[in-house]
């Protein structure tokens, strides 16, 4: 009994290795390139910071609050103001140079090549 109250515990004191989803992600893989398609609506182009690092693909987007009203009380607020980012493992080598990425109506795109050593090469059998 005491030993399963201090593994309740010390299950509250540690943390986890979950990953909170701050925005949904599709990752698509085919013979030629990895894709991965995000939503981000709300953000500008310009707010959204895109890099491969240590074999993930971390996409970040801050939004800001740019307009202050003076005079006006908020009943409510519940659009959120802040920083999502997410960290995608990728499941190949990645040619960083041909990284291409594209944002419209609030979903970003990026197709990330594979390099030549991680793309599939099939051998026939003699």
């Amino acid at each position: 009994m005491l030993f399963e109250e201090l593994e309740r515990f010390s299950k509250r004191l540690i943390p986890t290795e979950e990953v909170a989803v701050d925005f949904p992600v599709d990752v698509m893989e085919d013979e030629e390139s990895i894709k991965v398609v995000a939503d981000l609506p709300g953000f500008k182009k310009e707010n959204i910071e895109i890099y491969v690092e240590d074999g993930y693909l971390v996409i970040k987007a801050r939004r800001k609050e740019e307009v202050e009203e003076k005079g006006k009380g908020y009943i409510r607020q519940e659009r959120k103001y802040g920083e999502v980012q997410r960290r995608i493992v990728l499941p190949a080598e990645i040619n960083v140079e041909g990284v291409k990425a594209s944002y419209n109506n609030g979903v970003l795109e990026v197709i990330l090549p594979k390099t030549e050593k991680t793309k599939r090469k099939m051998i026939k059998i003699e």
